[in-house]
Order: C-alpha cells, then structure tokens, then sequence
C-alpha cells in the first residue's frame, strides 16, 4: 500500500481505511478533541487500525489537541497506558 503519510495525502491509504474510521473522517480541521474522542470510540476497531485511521485523519486536518484523544481513547476504554498510538508530527521543507 505504501505509506500512510506523503507531502499529501495518500489516496490508497484513505481508501483502504474508510470504512474504519468513517465517523473520523467525517470530522473537518475545526473537530474538538471531544468530537474525535467521540468519533474514535465509534469507529474503534483493533489497535493498529484504530491508530492509523487516527494518524491519517489528524495528519490530513491538522489536528494538533493539548492532550491526545487516543490518549483520552485509551484512559477511557482502558487500554495501553501510554505509547500504543502517537500523533503525526512531520517537518515537511524548513
């Protein structure tokens, strides 16, 4: 498939995780910490795909919250304590 992240989206990336994070990306660049929370918790399927439909939708609206909701994600569906799932943080040109 290729990388989850480019310069830009990566189209084959978004389409194959679609229909797992359809409420995420459904959300825009203004969504509230609240609302993603809310939206991961719908779409939550395993850990790994739960965290790459998060990456790509934060990484393609410029999601940048104080305190992660895959960290919030994981507080309240008690799953891995910390580290399972990092936001996108990429330095593209200088």
């Amino acid at each position: 498939m290729g990388p989850l992240f480019c310069v830009i989206d990566n189209p084959v990336a978004l389409r194959y995780f679609a229909a797992s994070g359809r409420h995420l990306f459904a959300l825009g660049p203004n969504a509230t910490p609240g609302q993603v929370l809310a939206a991961l918790e719908r779409d939550l399927s395993t850990l790994p795909i739960t965290c790459s439909v998060y990456r790509l939708a934060a990484w393609r609206n410029h999601w940048h919250f104080g305190i992660s909701p895959v960290v919030q994600l994981a507080v309240v569906k008690h799953l891995y304590s910390t580290g399972w799932c990092s936001d996108p943080a990429f330095n593209v040109g200088s």
